[in-house]
């Protein structure tokens, strides 16, 4: 046998490892919240769709970002038809669908959802691991950290209570991403103290009874007029308006963890902010008419 035939025999035999140990080019993502996270790991041009809901500014993050990419309705013929080399999703993704990618040997990669701080930033990793991208989700996940950090309150800070209030009066619980959140900044989550778990109906008695210092209410599309949507404007809440500061919260910043708790926790300190200036010019006029009077 030459020495050619001898290096092309051992480079076929090598090619499935080969194959196996080279980063993905064509990748596709069918769950919400890991296109966000792929955005931030691997560039366009290795995306080869994104999830359904991407381009849906009221549950997708990165909606703007997504318009210039493909999507997939999810369906295992579509995806194949896409030749990705991995396609990444839930573990609540139709089982029809994932059977199917598995069937024909596609690299399916799933996820669960997670349920604090430190299972998204694990997520995180782990994704970039798989997209050989290791150093931009360590970068990643230190970005989330210095948020983390940069969103606690200074010592001292009065302490605030708060509420996140959706369309059909969604909040979020104990044991949620969310509540997390709202600790790290400082804030007593309303839902929580009504013993809510997860991501359930706040009753509007419940939230009117607490008078939070903060109401933060989820966003809606223009002249949308369901009952769902109708409960963010809810002519009661107007009564908590001469004490509480009121701002929004949109649904995307709930939805999905990752890079969009970044967001999320922006959103939450300004709102703290904006509630504890709010009180200091309450305070401040109320001292100067205590003066005036005396």
């Amino acid at each position: 046998m030459s020495a050619r035939w001898l290096v092309f025999v051992l480079l076929l035999a090598a090619a499935p490892a080969l194959l196996a140990d080279a980063a993905p080019r064509s990748i596709v993502s069918i769950n919400t919240c890991l296109d966000p996270i792929l955005l931030e790991l691997v560039s366009k041009e290795r995306i080869a769709a994104l999830s359904r809901h991407s381009k849906d500014p009221l549950r997708s993050a990165i909606a703007d970002i997504a318009k210039e990419l493909p999507t997939t309705r999810e369906s295992a013929e579509e995806i194949v038809l896409l030749k990705p080399d991995l396609v990444l999703a839930s573990r609540h993704t139709a089982a029809l669908t994932r059977n199917a990618l598995q069937r024909v040997g596609v690299q399916l990669e799933l996820f669960e959802i997670p349920r604090s701080v430190d299972a998204s930033l694990a997520q995180v990793q782990r994704l970039a691991e798989l997209v050989h991208e290791p150093e931009r989700g360590r970068a990643l996940v230190e970005r989330i950290k210095q948020a983390i950090e940069h969103a606690r309150p200074a010592v001292g800070t009065r302490g605030l209570s708060a509420v996140i209030y959706q369309p059909s009066g969604m909040s979020a619980g104990k044991g949620t991403i969310t509540d997390e959140l709202m600790r790290i900044a400082g804030l007593s989550n309303v839902a929580t103290q009504a013993k809510l778990t997860g991501y359930r109906v706040l009753p509007l008695e419940s939230l009117l009874g607490a008078a939070p210092d903060i109401v933060l209410l989820g966003d809606t599309l223009p002249g949308s007029n369901t009952r769902a949507e109708k409960m963010v404007h809810h002519r009661a809440l107007r009564a908590l308006q001469p004490y509480s500061s009121f701002g929004t919260f949109p649904a995307r910043y709930m939805n999905c963890a990752g890079p969009v708790m970044i967001a999320a926790l922006d959103t939450l300190v300004a709102a703290r902010e904006r509630s504890l200036a709010n009180f200091s010019g309450i305070h401040h006029t109320t001292s100067e008419h205590g003066v005036a009077g005396r």
